[in-house]
């Protein structure tokens, strides 16, 4: 009667149209914009992201980025990275994670494979990167993503 019932459910549903916000967010379109807010920063020369699993969540972004020949990686990029999303789309949209990378695996004829570093993220098998044209990247990233090994850019 006091209308406090009312509240706490708002505040769920609220709490539900996060979770499911961010999980469609993860799936659907907004991944390309994400990609296309991160590009926005002067130093990004390629961007990807992939969804990572998350046991409350369902799944959150991880974003990968290739900056530009001559720029150098630090923690100060990658946060001014992320700040350009949250800018761009909003808070909801931060990724978990930005890795900076020497490069993206790719296809022969330059496609970036988003399954590949879906699969470094997720810590499940990459499969064959045989044919991608650039199939070192794919050890160096999963060094780094899983910590055996700091790079230096």
């Amino acid at each position: 009667a006091d209308g406090t019932a009312g509240a706490r459910r708002c505040r769920g549903a609220a709490w539900h149209l996060g979770v499911w916000l961010l999980e469609r967010s993860v799936r659907d379109g907004s991944v390309q914009r994400r990609r296309a807010a991160a590009l926005t920063h002067p130093d990004v020369a390629e961007a990807a992201v992939v969804p990572v699993k998350h046991e409350v969540k369902g799944k959150e972004p991880d974003l990968y980025v290739a900056l530009k020949p001559g720029k150098k990686a630090s923690p100060e990029v990658a946060k001014a990275i992320s700040a350009c999303i949250v800018k761009e789309i909003g808070a909801i949209a931060r990724p978990r994670k930005v890795w900076i990378v020497p490069d993206m695996p790719k296809t022969r004829s330059g496609k970036i494979m988003r399954r590949v570093l879906g699969a470094i993220s997720n810590g499940t098998d990459v499969g064959d990167v045989m044919t991608l044209a650039n199939p070192e990247i794919v050890t160096l990233i999963s060094e780094m993503v899983q910590g055996d090994a700091k790079i230096e850019f």
